[in-house]
């Protein structure tokens, strides 16, 4: 019998010793009875259980197979668009026209967006998926609103239709010129500009003379002198009218442009409405102002009352991205010179870019 006592006791101070505990006492366990032996034999167990169960939790993790490891994302397809001045511009007004630039991308939310002078030029670059929207920044931007003096609608013939307002109001070169453009729906500016031999920004963004234009759906206008510009907005922002469900652009004006816009939605009014309103068609065309940008026009609503507030809406069946752009462009004000687009690339980033202007 002491043969088993001396086997059990050194099993018990084994146990003890693999599980960090004290040496048990081997001869008060025993005498304390057998029911004390089995339960220091099971709180031992336990321990060592225990002890186990943690050295297989850190060691599992470690040692386990790996699972499949996700492939690298690819890098962002990015464009490159290099803008040349029309004229040769010094390096000060390249690094404004870059300010102004960096100004209208953030006003979309661009990312990734970069515009840096590279010695004549400005070169933007952005993620391919925004080339068209890095295309409409660089626009001039230079904004009148100018009295419609003769309106020729589009009938598929460019020429054949009548055309209505007050030859009379127009003068003899501007008239010519009239006589001479044929609009076509979605033509380039450059192809009707050169149809009547407009070749700088001077010939049609000058506020001071009359100038001819057209409009996206082929419209052909006459237009008197500017009296209300551009730099007279302090604010453009695009929003969906509750009215109409179409996208447009409200413009506000300083102290000036509220004065003037005033004075000439008066004039207009108090001159045609009536008249539009009677079924006289030369009175409904001379009852609208047109709002010109880069010599062309955006929209020519009817004026229904004077609008002295110093607020405006632009509207022209715009697309969201396209109100959203020339929001833009009217919120940092015109270029200070005209660009071209002299060459596009495309490359790959796997990082992203900063903003950055200069």
């Amino acid at each position: 019998m002491r043969e088993a006592d001396q086997l059990i006791t050194d099993a018990l101070r084994d146990i003890a010793a693999e599980a960090g505990l004290p040496g048990p006492v081997a001869d008060a366990a025993w005498r304390a009875g057998r029911r004390r032996r089995v339960t220091v034999l099971a709180a031992s167990a336990a321990s060592i259980a225990g002890a186990i169960a943690l050295v297989l939790a850190l060691v599992l993790p470690l040692t386990a197979t790996p699972g499949p490891v996700s492939p690298p994302t690819p890098p962002s397809p990015l464009v490159s668009i290099t803008l040349s001045p029309a004229a040769p511009a010094s390096l000060d007004v390249l690094d404004r026209a870059a300010q102004l630039l960096a100004q209208r991308a953030a006003h979309l939310r661009l990312p990734e967006f970069q515009v840096r002078v590279a010695g004549p030029d400005v070169v933007l670059t952005g993620p391919a998926a925004d080339e068209t929207q890095l295309k409409a920044i660089a626009m001039p931007g230079v904004l009148n609103f100018r009295h419609v003096l003769l309106y020729q609608p589009y009938d598929g013939t460019a020429s054949a239709a009548a055309a209505y307002g007050d030859a009379s109001l127009v003068n003899q070169h501007t008239l010519a010129r009239f006589r001479k453009l044929a609009c076509k729906p979605g033509e380039s500016d450059t192809a009707w500009k050169a149809q009547v031999g407009y070749t700088q920004s001077s010939d049609w963004d000058n506020p001071d003379v009359q100038i001819v234009s057209c409009d996206s759906s082929g419209g052909k206008y006459a237009l008197d002198v500017a009296k209300v510009l551009g730099e007279n907005v302090t604010n453009a922002t695009a929003e969906l009218s509750t009215a109409s469900n179409q996208w447009q652009v409200i413009v506000t004006f300083d102290n000036a442009g509220a004065s003037e816009f005033g004075t000439l939605t008066t004039s207009v009014y108090d001159k045609y409405y009536a008249g539009s309103q009677g079924g006289k068609q030369n009175d409904v065309v001379l009852d609208e102002i047109a709002t010109v940008l880069d010599g062309n026009v955006v929209s020519a609503p009817e004026i229904e009352s004077p609008i002295p507030g110093g607020t405006a809406q632009i509207t022209g069946a715009f697309t969201r991205a396209q109100a959203e752009e020339l929001a833009a462009d009217l919120q940092s004000g015109a270029l200070p010179v005209n660009f071209r687009v002299s060459a596009i690339s495309t490359s790959t980033s796997s990082a992203s870019s900063q903003a950055a202007a200069g």
